[in-house]
Formats: C-alpha cells, structure tokens, sequence
C-alpha cells in the first residue's frame, strides 16, 4: 500500500513579476508502509512567470463596473465617456453599447442612444435591456405599438433577479402605456 503526501508551496514575489510553482503529476513523499522505505521524488518544474499587467479583460470589467456605477449615480455623461473608453477596447461587447445607449437616453440623446442600442442587437440580439431602451424611446416618440412590442421583448428577456431594476422599470412602462 502506498501512501501519497502532499505539501502547500509558496509563490516567490518579486519587484516586477509574481512566479507561481507548477506542480507535476509525480507526489512529492511515498511512503512504503510493508518496506518502511520513503522515497522523494520533486514535484516542482520551473516556475513560469505571470504578467505584470492586467489582462484586457480584467481592465474592460474595470472600465465596465465604472461606467455602470457612474450610470446608476446618474452621472451620465461620465458614463458615456467609460463606455466609449470600453467600446475603443473592445468594439463587439454588446452589453457597452447597450450601457452607453442607456447612458444616452437619459441625456435625451435618442439618436445616438437608438444607433447605440441597435448595434447592441446585432451583436447580441438576447439583451434584453437593449430593449427596454428602445421601448421607452418609442414610447416617449409617440409610437405606442413599437414601444408596446420592445418593451414586451424586454420583460421577457431581462433576468428577473440579475437585472431587477430594469424588468421593474421595463414592466412599469407597459402596463402604462395606454396611459
């Protein structure tokens, strides 16, 4: 019978980079319990180094938790500029497009909240705020059956637990639009 044991390693740091060890399939102590033999085989290979810098979608996440909570303080015109900053980075992330038109519409810049929000649709056509959006841009245009179909799409699109607040507001703008 064989009995493997294992050991937690530390990662060694330095000024520039942080390495991490990388262990092997081998285990690092046997013990032979019928011949009371202990043999130790090495369990680390060289150490591979990770990179200084974030990577860019650790920075797009950074650059998206700002510009949504800029969007939820109601600093809009802040939050434009973060997800402009997010979309020159990465131009086919749906869920900026549909950020900065949300952004937009609150400036009342339906224009470019509607070119913002239709290119969200044809990068990711299941975004169900993209909808909400429109509905309400629709809606405040007068077209009460555009807005009524949009903001149909977008209660039965938007997350009911991740994105609460706007089937709340995505609901409260159907059930008033004959109003």
């Amino acid at each position: 019978m064989t009995i493997i044991v294992c050991s937690l390693l530390s990662c060694d740091n330095d000024a520039n980079r942080t390495t991490l060890p990388v262990l092997s399939k081998e285990p690092m102590l046997t013990i032979n319990k019928t011949s009371q033999e202990v043999k130790i085989t090495p369990t680390v290979t060289p150490a591979k180094p990770i990179p200084a810098s974030p990577t860019p979608e650790i920075e797009a996440l950074f650059l998206y938790n700002r510009g949504l909570n800029l969007l939820r303080s109601e600093q809009f015109i802040e939050s434009a500029n973060a997800f402009s900053t997010l979309i020159k980075r990465m131009p086919d992330l749906a869920i900026a497009y549909k950020s900065r038109g949300a952004a937009y519409y609150h400036l009342e810049r339906y224009e470019l909240a509607k070119t913002d929000l239709q290119k969200a649709l044809t990068l990711d056509v299941d975004l169900g705020g993209t909808y909400l959006y429109l509905g309400l841009i629709h809606k405040k245009d007068g077209n009460v059956a555009e807005a009524k179909k949009e903001l149909q799409m977008a209660i039965n699109l938007i997350h009911p637990i991740r994105e609460t607040e706007e089937l709340l507001i995505a609901e409260s703008a159907f059930a008033n639009l004959g109003r």
